[in-house]
């Protein structure tokens, strides 16, 4: 024989049992048992105790905690003076920071994900990432993403959406689908994730930004990781072509203080249809092959210091956009150095210098606008422009099919006032062997810009 309560489901409920049952009722007894003496009844709430008691009750965990999903972003907003004065406006040759001494909101960023775990069950194995941009530099990633370079202006693109799962195999493979951020170079979409504000042309103009398809990660012990993956190529979403580009990453870890990895891709990049490539009169081919190798060293040379190194090889059939060499293979490459010190929690000081050349005119000063404006040429929005070349000068005339070798020393103080505010200010200097930039209406070598940026995370 056992006694069970009534639990009381509600604030009705509990008055109702507590009016009819004295609050508690006898259950298994015999029926022949004499019953307990009845309790007092007790007194009947007032609404304010009904209410006291409702706010003091302990919510359940919610579907979003036990799912685990988590959400964050941040908001980056910066000023940028070009001390050239350019007639258009623009800073040459830059590719978010494309606004001459103008204020830009650069970027909101809201991400919701369910990180992947390897050693949950079999539901907790299963994740994903969904990352919304908003503002000006979501011209620049939505435009590759389209690989209509700088023709689309919707503020809005999905850096990332994909799914992910970890497969119980050795210690675990990850396997992840969708549009993800490229394994290609140090520097990645997001400002706040670098050292510098502004990004290197061998970043903004030389490598993929995202890539989307299939991608397989592996951990075989803490110092080394292996990825690859089979992809629609740079930037597309919507494959260009039949073909897929295959990319792979090895990271190694040998030392504390010493990181190297290795990356690349290989796949034709061109569209199926002529004309989406033209040079010199010939037309994109959909079997062109493009080779990108390259690595990233990693010295923690003391607890204040870290210097980093990237060399940079690309190669592509049939991409040369230089008078007279059209249909023939397209050849950049560079060499990216950082220094990073950390004088405190609170100020870092970086130091980047970089050396990008483009010998056969496929990746720089390749875009074109309506009309000319004071011997310009570029794309709405700022993205990869430059000053007109005249003939003779190495590339056509108009712009674009430019061989040239750019060079970028940038200075850059960080200062974080709180763990979720970055304020950054930064020098840069660009130079190249041929007038690219403008100072005024006229061309230069050379171009100086001044820049601050705040950041807010969440």
């Amino acid at each position: 024989m056992y006694v069970a309560k009534w639990k009381c489901l509600s604030v009705s409920l509990c008055l109702v049992s507590t009016a009819l049952f004295g609050g508690e009722l006898a259950w298994g007894q015999a029926v022949s048992a004499p019953l307990p003496a009845a309790a007092p009844a007790a007194a009947t709430p007032t609404v304010q105790e009904r209410l006291d008691a409702l706010e003091k009750k302990v919510e359940a965990p919610s579907l979003w905690r036990t799912m685990g999903f988590k959400v964050s972003g941040f908001l980056d907003v910066a000023y940028t003076h070009n001390f050239n004065n350019p007639s258009t406006n623009l800073n040459q040759l830059h590719i978010f920071d494309t606004n001459a001494s103008s204020f830009m909101p650069h970027l909101a960023q809201v991400m919701l994900e369910r990180p992947a775990d390897a050693s949950g069950s079999a539901a907790e194995r299963a994740g994903f990432r969904a990352r919304l941009n908003f503002g000006s530099d979501a011209r620049v990633t939505r435009a590759r993403t389209n690989y209509q370079p700088g023709v689309a202006s919707d503020e809005m693109d999905f850096q990332e959406l994909y799914a992910e799962y970890i497969l119980p195999v050795g210690n675990g493979l990850k396997v992840q689908f969708g549009k993800m951020n490229t394994l290609i170079g140090y520097e990645v979409i997001n400002s706040f994730e670098n050292p510098n504000f502004s990004r290197t042309f061998m970043f903004g103009l030389g490598q993929a930004f995202t890539t989307t398809g299939l991608r397989l990660s592996y951990t075989f012990n803490p110092m080394i990781t292996a990825t690859v993956g089979v992809v629609n190529g740079w930037d597309n979403v919507d494959d260009n072509n039949k073909g897929k580009t295959f990319e792979w990453l090895v990271a190694l870890t040998p030392h504390e203080r010493f990181g190297a990895s290795f990356y690349g891709s290989v796949g034709p990049e061109q569209s199926n249809t002529v004309g989406g490539v033209v040079a010199g009169g010939v037309g994109a081919n959909a079997s062109a092959t493009r080779t990108v190798v390259g690595s990233i060293l990693t010295f923690k040379a003391t607890s204040q210091d870290t210097i980093i190194l990237e060399p940079y090889y690309a190669n592509e059939a049939n991409a040369n956009l230089v008078a007279g060499k059209g249909g023939k293979n397209a050849r950049w490459n560079g060499l990216g150095a950082y220094l990073i010190h950390d004088i405190d929690d609170q100020w870092s000081a970086r130091v980047r210098g970089e050396i990008f050349e483009d010998a056969g005119g496929a990746r720089t000063c390749t875009g074109s606008v309506a009309g000319t404006v004071g011997g310009f040429t570029g794309v709405p929005g700022g993205w990869n422009t430059c000053a007109a070349q005249p003939s003779g000068n190495g590339g056509l005339v108009g712009g674009g099919g430019i061989a040239q070798t750019l060079w970028d020393t940038t200075f850059t103080l960080q200062y974080k006032p709180l763990p979720s505010l970055i304020t950054r200010a930064e020098f840069r200097y660009d130079k190249s062997n041929k007038s690219v930039f403008l100072n005024g209406n006229d061309r230069s070598n050379n171009q100086e810009t001044l820049s601050f940026q705040v950041i807010y995370l969440f």
